[in-house]
């Protein structure tokens, strides 16, 4: 009796190891990316509680922020590394000109916005690993 509960036991564990490796292997068939709104509002939301952003700077923020994705968005860019798009040769990403320029707009548009204390807090959260926009 005893080795028959053993044997049930083991048998379970194993049934629960071959359905959660299912699960695991799986991939998400709806696994839409973020729109541009979201990404845009998420970002801002970010800054506002980093940098202690005012009420107008917040909505200044977003709305340059979101401008910047639909720019991004319109030239091809990729969620996963944004500003980078891609060419003919498959799996190769290349920043584009225009996306360069479109950084280059939005890193202005900020230093407008922000204070220069902020703006200096800005420059070094973007450049500590693993963080993008």
């Amino acid at each position: 009796m005893k080795t028959l509960h053993t044997y049930l036991l083991a048998l379970t564990m194993l049934a629960l190891l071959v359905v959660g490796s299912r699960f695991a292997q799986a991939r998400p068939t709806s696994a839409s990316p973020e729109t541009v709104e979201l990404r845009s509002t998420r970002l801002a939301r970010y800054l506002a509680g980093s940098l202690q952003l005012s009420k107008q700077q917040q909505k200044a923020v977003e709305r340059s922020t979101r401008q910047y994705f639909q720019q991004l968005a319109a030239l091809g860019e990729t969620s996963e590394r944004p500003g980078l798009v891609a060419t003919a040769t498959e799996g190769r990403m290349l920043p584009s000109p225009a996306a360069l320029q479109a950084e280059q707009a939005y890193q202005q548009t900020l230093a407008r916005i922000f204070t220069p204390g902020q703006y200096n807090a800005y420059s070094w959260l973007t450049r500590q690993p693993g963080t993008g926009q």
